[in-house]
């Protein structure tokens, strides 16, 4: 693990603290710690919204939760983390018991016009309106909390945990921790988790079959065992295989996006004839499904889809948001030679732009050449 990823796992792990201490504000200065290392970082955007979500359950408008979420920064944050430890350390002497109540001046000065009667510790002006709505009555406060919504991106930043934990094939005690941990501040029950886990453990084993495969080894039940696959999900599991297999025989994968059946089947051909490997998605929706099994050397992909389906530029950024794709060359096709379009999708940071009808010896040459230049990057990276 690299410093900035555990730096970003401390802060994560004391936001998830705050949270559960009902401490929104000093919460949302760690989760903008984490914007400030990554801007794109799943879990923080996560955290984030359960953040506001969890404000405004309090009666706290959503226009001032996230004022309150943008204005929070670490370096404002009082020291409860620092002196909290020495509290508990000397718990038992009796000298630090009769000088509790002294200290409680010293930290209340950054917010004490809002919270003069505060015990301990700074509180925001917002934690006073937070303290009258806790005590509320437990009928109410489970109608609350079932109020609450969950954002898509709690249950993104949870698959991508599991996904990072079930890498190896194994889950260490702390792992286990930091699940229990997500599942509890996120509310992912028991049916969700199990869902998303058999998902996740399928999609390790196939990458684990890749990495076997290249080193020569052809025999995966080894594998099978350590990522818990049974004989009813290697079944469901074996056309994957098969198609990855091939794939990797191939001169390349190509993932190709398009609404437009016909096309994909005439792609499909050239890049059989060509050596590669294709396989298609109609929407962007699809394709990323695929990708929780399928990992493409390349991507061409269409802009202009049927809506309501998310258009070329949409899937461009969530495909690079996936930390495994960020060196995957992208390449998109459209029937629309507009400088607009073609600006748009260079200042995204796509490889290139191709308009139709395709040049077939045009696209196998960008292809082949997009693939060496990204293989050559890769393995001067490994070095």
């Amino acid at each position: 693990m690299s410093d900035k990823q555990k730096t970003i796992s401390d802060l994560l792990r004391n936001a998830d603290k705050e949270i559960k201490a009902r401490n929104f504000e000093n919460a949302m200065k760690y989760i903008n710690a984490i914007f400030d290392l990554d801007q794109k970082n799943v879990y923080a955007k996560a955290y984030k919204e359960r953040v506001i979500s969890l404000m405004e359950a309090q009666g706290i408008s959503k226009v001032e939760a996230e004022r309150i979420a943008a204005q929070a920064k670490l370096e404002e944050l009082p020291a409860p983390k620092k002196s909290a430890p020495p509290a508990v350390k000397t718990e038992s002497s009796p000298t630090p018991k009769h000088k509790e109540p002294a200290p409680a001046p010293a930290p209340v000065t950054k917010a004490a016009p809002a919270v003069p009667d505060a015990p301990a510790g700074p509180k925001p002006v917002h934690a006073a309106k937070e303290e009258h709505t806790l005590p509320a009555p437990p009928a109410k406060t489970s109608k609350q909390v079932q109020q609450i919504k969950r954002s898509p991106a709690a249950l993104e930043a949870y698959k991508t945990l599991l996904l990072d934990i079930w890498k190896d094939g194994s889950i260490s005690d702390e792992e286990q921790s930091r699940v229990d941990s997500m599942r509890d501040t996120f509310t992912i029950s028991q049916e969700e988790h199990q869902k998303i886990e058999k998902e996740v453990r399928a999609s390790s084993y196939l990458n684990a079959v890749r990495k076997e495969w290249r080193k020569g080894n052809t025999n995966f039940e080894s594998l099978r065992k350590k990522f818990k696959i049974d004989g009813k999900e290697q079944i469901a599991l074996e056309p994957k295989v098969f198609q990855l297999l091939q794939s990797l025989q191939a001169k390349g994968s190509v993932l190709v996006l398009d609404d437009d059946e016909k096309f994909l089947d005439a792609i499909r051909s050239i890049m059989s004839d060509g050596g590669y490997y294709c396989f298609t998605a109609v929407s962007g929706e699809d394709a990323l499904l695929l990708l929780d099994t399928m990992t493409p050397d390349i991507v061409l992909c269409d802009i202009n889809f049927t809506k309501p389906n998310m258009s070329g530029f949409a899937f461009y950024e969530r495909f690079r948001s996936m930390d495994k794709f960020l060196a995957t060359p992208f390449i998109f096709l459209s029937g629309l030679d507009q400088d607009v379009l073609i600006r748009t999708g260079k200042k995204l940071g796509a490889d290139d732009y191709i308009t139709k009808p395709i040049d077939t010896e045009m696209l196998l040459a960008t292809i082949e050449g997009k693939l060496r230049r990204s293989r050559e990057l890769r393995r001067t990276s490994d070095v």
